[in-house]
């Protein structure tokens, strides 16, 4: 039975043990390779963004063409993909989806805003992170917005081979910077890029000032048909992912299977906040595909806490 499997089971039986109980228990895991595949829509030309009515526009909108199969030598899972990979994205965004985009839980401020983070650096946060939003991406009529907010260290426009220029601080800190002027379109429809903006002088105070409250709540006012995604950094290496938690719909915490200590998870749920998380997702977990060897996997498990 796969890590998915028994996370499904644990939440359907609504366990009473803690997050930590659990997700340290799952830690030794392995995932097996997934064999339902669902059909997804294909990647085509991004349309454009409406125009801002408000505000200066200090740049016009830009689009960038991603490189399949670059990222997929990467080992990233894209729309259309049928590897094991991308079937266990699909079920690590369902209960993700069943919150964000409900149309019935209004009292989830934000509820359409996600944060990914880790416990410590290196865990895969923000290749989870990348991964969720390509396959949130595939779904009909949804639209994602994937924003780099790891400001110490960005990471997207790596990923995605290209030169950050204006960003999230910059329409933090500036409110003549619109939102809409420093999207980053993909030829991938459904999918809009936010890299991290210019670093500054007191960007972590600004992280945590009612001016990013502020942003997170525009953000899912004015794109509330989008999930919009947060890559954060490190809980136990920044202070800017436990004020991030506070303003976001749900929190997804990356473990890295036998590495990640059950103190470091305690500390980082208590950072974020147990109440705030909407799952746990198991990364770099040993799995067996075929028998050609051993390659990585990721589990998931969303469970009460």
């Amino acid at each position: 039975m796969s890590i998915i499997e028994r996370a499904a089971n644990l939440a359907a039986r609504k366990s009473t043990k803690s997050i930590v109980e659990l997700a340290a228990g799952q830690l030794s895991g392995t995932a097996e390779q997934a064999d339902a595949v669902a059909t997804e829509i294909a990647p085509q030309p991004a349309q454009q963004e409406t125009p801002s009515s408000t505000g200066n526009r200090l740049q016009s909108q830009r689009q960038i063409t991603i490189d399949f199969d670059r990222l997929r030598a990467r080992g990233f899972a894209l729309p259309r993909d049928h590897s094991a990979a991308a079937e266990e994205f699909r079920l690590i965004k369902r209960p993700l989806l069943s919150v964000a985009l409900s149309n019935t839980l209004s009292d989830i401020a934000n509820r359409n805003v996600l944060m990914v983070t880790s416990a410590a650096p290196n865990e895969g946060k923000t290749f989870v992170a990348t991964n969720l939003a390509f396959s949130i991406a595939s779904e009909h009529n949804t639209y994602v917005l994937l924003i780099d907010a790891d400001v110490a260290k960005p990471s997207i426009p790596d990923i995605f081979g290209f030169e950050a220029e204006l960003g999230m601080l910059d329409a933090v800190a500036d409110p003549k910077v619109d939102i809409s002027d420093v999207l980053v379109r993909t030829n991938i429809e459904n999918l809009s890029i936010l890299p991290s903006g210019r670093a500054r002088p007191g960007m972590t105070e600004l992280m945590a000032s009612p001016r990013m409250a502020h942003f997170v709540s525009e953000v899912s006012r004015r794109y509330s048909d989008r999930v919009i995604i947060f890559d954060s950094p490190p809980v136990l290496s920044r202070t800017e992912p436990s004020v991030l938690a506070k303003l976001v719909g749900q929190v997804v915490l990356v473990v890295e299977a036998e590495r990640t200590t059950r103190t470091a998870i305690e500390e980082a749920l208590t950072l974020i906040g147990r109440d705030r998380i909407g799952g746990v997702v198991l990364n770099k977990a040993p799995r067996m595909i075929g028998h050609e060897g051993f390659g990585q996997g990721y589990g998931y498990g969303y469970y009460d806490s």
